[in-house]
C-alpha cells in the first residue's frame, strides 16, 4: 500500500510519501530523499495501520537507511493511525497513549476525516478522524486521559 501522510516531529508537520514494503518495513520519501526504515514495538498490529487518511501518524522511532529515489513517482495514499471502530458508531483509540486535546463537543456534526481528537503516543501528536459523518452523541474521555489499544473514545450518531 502506499500513500502521503501527515507526520508531526517536534510540533512541525510534515507531509510525506509512504510505500510499505511489508515485515513492518516502509519506504518513506521526503523532499527528493527516500529512506527505508522499520517500525519495532508499536504496541498495536501492523494491520492496524492500513487504512489511508490524511491524519497524523507516528511510526515509532524509525531506523533510517538511504534507500535509491525512485525514478518517477506516481500519487501515493498514506498507511495511517486510523481510529478503530468497535461497534459501528464508537471511534476507539488506535494505540496507546494520551488524550491531549478534544476537538469536537457533543451536539457538533462531523464528517468523514474530520480530526476528532489529538493522540500522544511515543512522543507523537496524532490526530484522530471521524471513520464517517453524523453527529458526536458522547465523548467518553477528557484531556489528560491515557487509554489503551481499542478504548472507546467517542460515540457518534
Amino acid at each position: 500500500m502506499k500513500g502521503k501522510v501527515k507526520v508531526i516531529v517536534d510540533g512541525v508537520p510534515y507531509e510525506v510519501e509512504v510505500e510499505e514494503l511489508g515485515g513492518g518495513k516502509f519506504k518513506v520519501s521526503f523532499e527528493g530523499e527516500s529512506y527505508e526504515v522499520e517500525a519495532k514495538d508499536l504496541g498495536i498490529s501492523m494491520g492496524a495501520l492500513q487504512a489511508p487518511s490524511a491524519a497524523p501518524v507516528q511510526v515509532g522511532a524509525p531506523v533510517a537507511t538511504p534507500a535509491p529515489a525512485p525514478a518517477a513517482s506516481a500519487p501515493v495514499g498514506v498507511p495511517s493511525a486510523p481510529a478503530s471502530v468497535a461497534g459501528e458508531n464508537v471511534v476507539s483509540a488506535p494505540m496507546p497513549g494520551k488524550i491531549l486535546r478534544v476537538l469536537v463537543r457533543e451536539g457538533d456534526q462531523v464528517r468523514v476525516g474530520q480530526g476528532l481528537l489529538i493522540l500522544e503516543a511515543m512522543k507523537m501528536e496524532n490526530e484522530i478522524p471521524s471513520p464517517k459523518d453524523g453527529v458526536v452523541k458522547r465523548i467518553l474521555v477528557k484531556e489528560g486521559d491515557t487509554v489503551d489499544t481499542g478504548q472507546p473514545l467517542i460515540e457518534l450518531g
